[in-house]
């Protein structure tokens, strides 16, 4: 299980605030956050960490596919019980290739057995396959995982990137919303590679 003692991150942070009707909104961007790997050697998982005044803010986690294809993979998103989620942009691509990117599916079902369904889109843009939670619905107070599977990978690439962008709100009199913006990278082996011998494994052609 991974370790609930994160280490402190350097923020970079740029503030507005937004009135208007008699709402007032502050948005906080944050870029620059610790990036942690899993407790278990055995696991890929990376962390995007996020702080805000020494304490925890928000984590999100990638776990990465464990070959090219057909692969499942997985993120999460967790965040302190004083916030909600509002959105979340990810989009996983693969720049050592000239190829089409990835295309992903997303595996559910999404959603808790109470609150309303979020609102998802998966799709693929000109660089990089994207999911995008436009609402969490009543997912915006727990801790979200999203499962995900790899239907198509471009042969050539040898490395994922995930960039994420989360909207998390702290809501009250004056609404603060936190954007946290980061980013993942992760060697993905193909199956042609899996099957290579390695410098200790005799060659059968031998």
């Amino acid at each position: 299980m991974r370790r609930r003692a994160f280490l402190a991150s350097a923020l970079t942070a740029g503030t507005s605030i937004t009135a208007g009707c008699g709402f007032i909104e502050s948005r906080t961007e944050h870029t620059d956050p610790t990036v942690e790997l899993d407790d278990n050697p055995q696991n890929n998982t990376k962390y995007l960490v996020f702080r805000k005044d020494g304490a925890d803010l928000a984590t999100v986690g990638v776990s990465p596919p464990g070959s090219s294809e057909p692969s499942e993979f997985g993120a999460s998103v967790s965040h302190g019980v004083d916030t909600e989620l509002q959105s979340l942009t990810q989009r996983f691509s693969t720049p050592d290739s000239d190829e089409t990117p990835p295309k992903i599916a997303l595996q559910g079902p999404f959603m808790d057995d109470y609150g309303p369904p979020p609102s998802v889109s998966v799709f693929r843009d000109n660089t990089a396959a994207v999911v995008k939670v436009h609402r969490f619905g009543g997912l915006a107070d727990e801790t979200v995982y999203i499962n995900l599977l790899v239907t198509r990978w471009p042969a050539s690439a040898h490395r994922l990137v995930v960039e994420s962008s989360v909207e998390l709100v702290e809501p009250g009199l004056t609404d603060q919303t936190h954007v946290l913006d980061g980013q993942l990278e992760f060697k993905v082996t193909t199956e042609t590679e899996a099957d290579e011998p390695t410098d200790d494994t005799p060659n059968s052609s031998e």
